[in-house]
C-alpha cells in the first residue's frame, strides 16, 4: 500500500495522467484534492513501516489502525472542505491551482486540513526512523533513506501549513515562490521515500536470485539423487522464500549423500576442504575422510549461515565441473 500510494503520487505529477484524472472525475481541480488524500495516506503508511521495524507486532497492528483512522478522517475532512468551496476555473495543473486559488476561502482551509496530519506525524517518524537506522545493514540503509524522505515531507507540510494560515488569517501577501519550493521539496521527499521503500525488497530479490543461479547445478545434481527432499514452495512465494527452500533441499540431500558415502565420523575438516571432498564425491565418486556427516555439520557451523555454506559447496562443485570439462 505504501509503495502504491507513492507510485500514484509520482504518476499524478505526469501531465497526461493528471489530465486523465480530471477527465474521468467531473470535479474542477480534483487532482489537487486527491493530492491531499495521497499525502495523508503516505504519512500513515510510512508510520506503519516505521513501526514495523521498531516495534513488536501487537504495537504495529494497533498503530496501523490508529494511523489509518486518522489518515482517513483527515482525508475526508480535507476533501469535503475542498469540494464544498466556491467553484473556481479548472487550472492546468496542481501547481497553477496553488498559485491562483489556494489562498481563497475554503481552499486555504482544505490545504490546512490536508497538511496538518503529515505536519504532526512526519517529524515523529523522522526521529523514530533515524534512531533505528544502522547503515551496517540493508534495513538500516532503507531507514536512513526513509528518514531523509520524511525530513523533506516534514518541510513540505510545515511550509504549506504556515503559508495557508498566514495568507488566510494573518493577511500575509501571496508568495508564489512558496509553491516552487514545496514542489521541489515534495519531489525530493517522494522519490527518496520510494527508493527507501524499494531498496530492501529489490536488493533481497537480487541476492536471492543470485543464490538460485549459483546453487542451481549442485542442487539439480543432489536432488536428482534424492528426490524425496523436495519441498515445493508455497504458491505465490517470493524469490527469497524460494531461495531458502532450495538451500534447505540442497543441504538435506547433501547429508543423505554423506551417509551413502559411509565414511567414519572421525575426521573433521575446514568447510572449504569438506566442500572440495563433497565435489570429488559427486563428480568422481572418490571417497574422502573429510566427506562425512560430522564434517558437514562442523562446516555448516563454521559457515554460520546456511546460504553461505551452500554457496561454498556450489563454488567448489562448479570448479570441479570446470576441471572435468578442461
Amino acid at each position: 500500500m505504501a509503495l502504491g500510494v507513492v507510485a500514484v503520487h509520482l504518476s499524478l505529477n505526469i501531465p497526461a495522467v493528471e489530465t486523465l484524472v480530471q477527465t474521468v472525475v467531473p470535479i474542477p481541480n480534483f487532482s489537487t484534492g486527491l493530492r491531499m488524500v495521497l499525502f495523508n495516506l503516505m504519512a500513515a503508511s510510512s508510520g506503519v513501516l516505521a513501526l514495523a521495524v521498531t516495534s513488536d507486532p501487537e504495537k504495529v497492528a494497533r498503530g496501523a489502525r490508529v494511523l489509518g483512522l486518522i489518515a482517513v478522517v483527515g482525508s475526508v475532512v480535507a476533501m469535503a472542505i475542498f469540494v464544498c468551496a466556491p467553484t473556481v476555473p479548472q487550472a492546468a495543473d496542481g501547481f497553477e491551482f496553488d498559485i491562483s486559488f489556494s489562498h481563497l476561502p475554503g481552499y486555504a482551509e482544505a490545504g490546512i486540513a490536508g497538511a496538518l496530519f503529515p505536519a504532526l506525524l512526519c517529524p515523529a517518524l523522522m526521529v523514530m526512523t533515524s534512531r533505528a537506522a544502522d547503515v551496517r545493514s540493508l534495513t538500516g540503509w532503507s531507514l536512513t533513506l526513509l528518514s531523509v524522505g520524511l525530513a523533506s515531507a516534514t518541510a513540505w507540510a510545515w511550509i504549506r501549513l504556515s503559508y495557508f494560515v498566514a495568507v488566510r488569517y494573518l493577511s500575509a501577501p501571496q508568495l508564489p515562490v512558496v509553491f516552487e519550493v514545496t514542489r521541489a521539496v515534495s519531489a525530493v521527499g517522494v522519490l527518496v521515500i520510494f527508493v527507501g521503500m524499494m531498496l530492501s525488497p529489490v536488493v533481497s530479490r537480487v541476492r536471492a536470485q543470485r543464490i538460485l543461479w549459483a546453487i542451481g547445478p549442485l542442487h539439480r545434481e543432489l536432488v536428482s539423487r534424492w528426490p524425496g527432499v523436495r519441498r515445493p514452495s508455497r504458491r505465490g512465494s517470493s524469490t527469497e522464500e524460494r531461495a531458502s527452500d532450495r538451500v534447505t533441499e540442497l543441504l538435506d540431500a547433501l547429508s543423505m549423500e554423506a551417509q551413502r558415502a559411509a565414511q567414519p565420523n572421525v575426521y573433521v575438516a575446514h568447510s572449504s576442504e569438506v566442500a572440495a571432498a563433497a565435489s570429488d564425491w559427486l563428480l568422481h565418486a572418490r571417497p574422502s575422510p573429510a566427506f562425512n556427516s560430522a564434517g558437514i555439520r562442523s562446516a555448516a557451523l563454521e559457515a554460520e549461515l546456511d546460504r553461505r555454506w551452500a554457496l561454498t559447496l556450489a563454488r567448489k562443485y562448479r570448479d570441479g565441473q570446470r576441471e572435468v570439462s578442461a
